[in-house]
């Protein structure tokens, strides 16, 4: 392999693997940012769930004491009745207010229970989100260190590599990491691996003799050489 080519080839390798850690480091945080935003919601929910609870208790306080209220003109007009007194408002209706405010009452009842349930689950669910969150977290302190260590071990011998190419290689080189691409690409037997963009004969060639650089005309990339070349060569 020609010797430019090796120093970019090493120096892709070095960056793709500083890429692999730096996402390992990337994907840990994403955990705890994530179950930090679980636990913000599951706050919230705690909240609305308490505020719904305190609402269904003052709707019930409402309907029971209007309930209590006709209960008593009901249960007075039943005894005026029995004593063959005349009434003055509707007995049947004052029967009717009292069982639709009986079943209003119920209603809110069944309802403050789900609302306290609902509660307690959404307070379990926190508590585990803790629990989860605090793993994560000493999960990304932990390997975050061996991350730093593995990065500061390779940094060096990437900086040194990377100051060995040519000023106009090292641009080329650097355009394709802005871009994030893959600066580089395998010859097949008739195209390049990466574009399927036909390669002449001439620069396989000189690429798996080693004797020049070439780029794809196709994706722009620099080409290795065949395996099987290199296989020979060794």
């Amino acid at each position: 392999m020609h010797s430019d080519l090796v120093l970019i080839s090493g120096l892709w390798q070095l960056d793709h693997q500083v890429d692999l850690v730096r996402q390992r480091a990337k994907a840990l945080k994403a955990v705890v940012g994530d179950l930090d935003v679980q636990l913000s919601d599951n706050a919230k929910a705690i909240d609305e769930t308490a505020n719904d609870l305190a609402g269904n208790i003052t709707e019930q306080g409402g309907v029971q004491r209007d309930l209590d209220r006709y209960i008593i003109r009901r249960d007075r007009a039943a005894k005026l009745l029995e004593g063959g007194e005349v009434v003055d408002f509707d007995a049947e209706q004052c029967r009717e207010y009292v069982d639709r405010l009986e079943g209003e009452v119920l209603d809110c009842m069944e309802q403050r229970e789900a609302l306290i349930d609902a509660g307690s689950a959404l307070e379990t669910q926190g508590e585990s989100l803790k629990d989860e969150k605090g793993r994560a977290y000493e999960q990304w302190v932990v390997e975050g260190r061996q991350i730093r260590i593995e990065i500061d071990e390779v940094w060096p011998r990437r900086q040194a590599l990377s100051a060995e190419l040519t000023s106009d290689i090292r641009q080329r080189y650097e355009g394709f990491r802005q871009r994030e691409e893959v600066p580089v690409a395998t010859l097949g037997d008739v195209v390049c691996l990466e574009c399927n963009v036909v390669v002449h004969d001439q620069v396989r060639i000189e690429v798996n003799n080693g004797r020049r650089v070439h780029c794809c005309r196709g994706c722009g990339r620099w080409l290795l050489p065949t395996p099987s070349a290199e296989d020979d060569e060794g």
